[in-house]
C-alpha cells in the first residue's frame, strides 16, 4: 500500500494538479516555493503555501497542509480510502486525455514530413529510405510555429499543451525543427522521442 501511494503521488506532483484544479501561483523565495489563494476556504490575501520539491503544502489561513492526499481529501471531502481511489480515477483520466493529445500531435507531424526536404535527407542519412517503414513507423517533423495553433484550434488549452511538454512555458513549440519518432502501444502514443536539432535547407 505505502508504494501505490508513493507511485500515485509520483506521477500527480501536488502542484501540477492543483493547477490542473485551477489554483493560479505566485513563484516566491527559492524557484520551488509557491504561494495562492487557498482552495479551501475563501480568502482575500494569498495564504497557501506549497514546497514543490517537497511535495508539501500549507495554509497559513486555515492552517491546514500535508501532502497530496490530504489535499485531496479535505478539498472532496472524503475518507482516506475513497480520495485514494478518487485520485486512481483522475490519474488514469489523465492518461487518456494525455494520450488522446500525443496521438493528434504525432498525426500532425507525419502530415508536416514530406513538406520539409531537410526531415526527408536527415531520415535517409540515418538509413530510412523505404516510405512504406517511415509510415509504418508513423515518423513525422515538427518544424515549429504551428503545433500550438493547430492543437488550440482543435479546443486544447495553452496549460494543457504546457503541461503535455509540447509547447514550452513560453508558448513556442517545444520540438521545432527535430524529426519526431512516436513510441507507441496498441494504436496510442505513449510518448514522443526526436532526433537532432536540423537546418533549414
Amino acid at each position: 500500500m505505502w508504494e501505490e501511494l508513493k507511485d500515485l503521488k509520483r506521477q500527480f506532483p501536488l502542484l501540477e494538479y492543483l493547477r490542473r484544479h485551477n489554483w493560479t501561483p505566485r513563484q516566491i523565495g527559492s524557484r520551488q516555493e509557491f504561494v495562492g489563494l487557498c482552495p479551501l476556504h475563501t480568502e482575500q490575501h494569498p495564504s497557501f503555501y506549497v514546497n514543490a520539491v517537497k511535495n508539501l503544502f500549507y495554509c497559513h489561513g486555515c492552517g491546514r497542509g500535508g501532502d497530496l492526499i490530504r489535499f485531496a481529501q479535505l478539498y472532496f471531502d472524503l475518507s482516506f480510502r475513497q480520495t485514494v481511489a478518487h485520485l486512481k480515477e483522475e490519474l488514469g483520466m489523465a492518461s487518456v486525455a494525455e494520450s488522446e493529445l500525443l496521438d493528434r500531435a504525432a498525426a500532425f507531424y507525419q502530415l508536416q514530413l514530406h513538406r520539409y526536404g531537410e526531415a526527408i535527407e536527415y531520415l535517409y542519412q540515418r538509413g530510412l529510405r523505404d516510405p512504406d517503414i517511415i509510415h509504418r513507423l508513423s515518423i513525422g517533423y515538427a518544424p515549429g510555429g504551428n503545433l500550438r495553433r493547430h492543437l488550440t484550434d482543435l479546443g486544447y488549452p495553452l496549460t494543457v499543451l504546457v503541461e503535455t511538454g509540447l509547447v514550452s512555458r513560453e508558448g513556442r513549440d517545444t520540438f521545432c525543427r527535430r524529426v519526431i519518432f512516436p513510441c507507441c502501444e496498441q494504436g496510442h502514443t505513449l510518448n514522443l522521442y526526436y532526433g537532432r536539432r536540423l537546418q533549414h535547407a
